[in-house]
């Protein structure tokens, strides 16, 4: 028997993973999260200050099926935490599948609507797990993504 085949599945209507904004977010020292606001004291970080958090945040969603692979969002953090804590202690990303690092990208980016300022909280762990993307798309071994079929479909 085979290694299983590294694959991802793509975010319906996309029809790659955009590999060229992931190295453009890694490039840049601007923050990947929006401005962080706190609730009865404003603003934390300053709001006129640049970020990218349209880019990463259309990176992140690139991605699909997070919640059907691993429950709600609270069975979901449970199942990714461990894997923030293996990037933070720098431990080796092996039997980390592709999908499950982009997977916790996708769970960062939708938790930063309950919980602000999640994303740049979590950057450094977010620009660990997506150069260790790039670094896997660029290998010999590349992911495969897949393309959902569209939701319509045509009479013929």
């Amino acid at each position: 028997m085979g290694e299983r085949q590294d694959e991802v599945l793509l975010g319906k209507g996309v029809k790659r993973w955009p590999v060229e904004r992931a190295e453009a977010l890694l490039a840049s020292p601007l923050p990947w999260g929006p401005p962080t606001y706190a609730l009865g004291i404003g603003y934390v970080d300053d709001p006129k200050l640049g970020d990218q958090a349209q880019d990463f945040m259309g990176l992140a969603m690139c991605v699909d099926g997070a919640y059907n692979r691993h429950g709600n969002m609270g069975q979901a953090w449970k199942w990714a935490n461990p894997i923030l804590r293996q990037v933070e202690t720098r431990t080796s990303y092996e039997g980390l599948s592709t999908q499950d690092l982009l997977d916790v990208v996708f769970l960062s980016c939708r938790g930063e609507r309950f919980s602000d300022g999640l994303i740049r909280q979590r950057e450094s762990l977010l620009r660990a797990i997506i150069q260790e993307v790039v670094r896997r798309i660029c290998s010999d071994a590349p992911p495969v993504f897949i393309v959902q079929k569209s939701d319509t479909t045509e009479n013929r």
